[in-house]
């Protein structure tokens, strides 16, 4: 019986789980986007110890609210004592983290099926890049993006503003260091509207940045914890108080360059809100649309680690092979182990991104750039082979990305595109060998 993974990746995050395992400084930490929270019990060590403390604070912060009486309810009953209140952010957190992972922007850990002694997975200058980054920044800070309060983190802060941002002419987002890549990437965008065979007139482009935590974006802040009130009130609170709590503390000197900093960024994903299952209604509650985002620190790596002539324009084709997936609906598969699924979906984006960039009518990379956008997807593979959210390991992701080349360049018409569905159906046929088992 076939199954559709869209409840549990209706987007996919390239960075997210490249990082998994990293045993990275400042609190052990792995990419933002990757950060997951035990339900039914706080998040770290000093929030167990200090649960008192932070319901005085909850508290004290409820009562110089003006909140209407049902939101006002719900809260005392959170504070009433330290096991309502960690019960509370508990059942917030899932219900606020749903909506995110049935958009696809963030995965739950489950257990899956591959073994990893069948497959070689080495590390790639993306992790030793970003885990230098992480080392830099304080680990009380890092604890504090990624947790916030009992789970309420500003990186949901971040996320949710990125969702709810309306998006404009591409030539307007600004996108990379100082908008450095805004043209080349606004021109990429548009050319992928035009190049594939579905209708992708209404996904728009947003950027993905940390700039909602600025000392100047109160106001946008206040938007989405009022958009949040919506679907979940009581979680807006806990959001508010973890995020504006830590700014007032100086919580964010401790990212050197503030919210330029590029792990607040680090990421790029696509929605479609009609195709987020049980959170559709949340989403469109929200009022957020089918779009591509961009991270801008994504985009300072690949400048950084010299692939910033191709690196940005291979993420977005990825990410719009998404939007060609949903079109498509080829979300759906026989497969049955999440893991494998999502390989599986991220491959075939992969594959349908390369085509695009290399094609004579698509971006027209010549050998060298070629070659750079194969590094582009080697780099963000990753060896989570158990999780829900595994991309494929880096030579998965290069042999999916050569093997959309090869296709390419043994048309027989270089002039002719092929339809997305064909370009899908003889990606599955390829499918087994692009994965089969490569340790030696």
């Amino acid at each position: 019986m076939k199954r559709s993974i869209l409840a549990t990746l209706a987007v996919a995050s390239l960075a997210t789980m490249s990082l998994t395992g990293a045993g990275v400084t400042a609190a052990n930490a792995v990419s933002p986007a990757a950060t997951t929270v035990a339900v039914g019990a706080p998040n770290t060590a000093a929030q167990s110890a200090d649960i008192s403390q932070l319901r005085q604070e909850f508290n004290d912060y409820i009562a110089g609210l003006d909140l209407d009486a049902d939101t006002r309810a719900a809260a005392e009953a959170a504070g009433s004592s330290d096991d309502a209140l960690a019960a509370a952010a508990a059942k917030t957190l899932a219900q606020v983290k749903a909506a995110l992972t049935d958009a696809g922007v963030d995965n739950e850990w489950t257990s899956g099926a591959i073994n990893p002694d069948d497959y070689d997975c080495s590390t790639t200058d993306f992790r030793e890049w970003a885990r230098g980054q992480i080392a830099q920044i304080d680990p009380a800070s890092w604890d504090w993006y990624q947790n916030g309060f009992l789970g309420l983190s500003p990186d949901l802060l971040v996320q949710y503003w990125t969702l709810m941002k309306t998006p404009t002419n591409p030539h307007d987002t600004a996108l990379g260091p100082n908008g450095a890549n805004t043209n080349e990437l606004a021109r990429t965008f548009t050319n992928l509207q035009r190049f594939w065979d579905v209708d992708t007139s209404k996904v728009g482009l947003v950027s993905l940045d940390g700039k909602v935590l600025g000392p100047d974006a109160s106001a946008d802040r206040q938007y989405v914890y009022d958009g949040l009130s919506k679907i979940s009130p009581l979680g807006a609170l806990f959001l508010r108080i973890g995020v504006e709590g830590g700014l007032s503390s100086g919580r964010l000197s401790g990212f050197p360059g503030g919210v330029e900093n590029p792990m607040f960024s680090l990421n790029a994903f696509a929605i479609d809100p009609t195709h987020a299952g049980d959170s559709q209604a949340t989403l469109e509650t929200l009022g957020i649309t089918r779009r591509v985002a961009m991270g801008q620190g994504i985009l300072q790596m690949w400048n950084e680690l010299g692939l910033g002539r191709v690196g940005g324009r291979a993420v977005m084709a990825h990410e719009f092979g998404h939007q060609v997936q949903y079109s498509d609906n080829l979300f759906e598969t026989d497969i049955t182990d999440e893991a494998e699924a999502t390989r599986r979906t991220e491959l075939m984006a992969d594959a349908l991104g390369t085509y695009f960039t290399v094609h004579k009518l698509g971006e027209s990379l010549n050998k060298a750039y070629t070659l750079q956008d194969l590094q582009t997807f080697y780099n963000v593979g990753d060896c989570s082979f158990s999780n829900p959210g595994h991309h494929g390991t880096p030579n998965q992701r290069y042999r999916s990305s050569a093997w959309a080349a090869d296709l390419v360049k043994s048309a027989d018409d270089q002039g002719h595109i092929l339809p997305s569905l064909t370009v899908a159906d003889a990606f599955e046929k390829a499918l087994p060998e692009i994965v089969a088992p490569d340790a030696h």
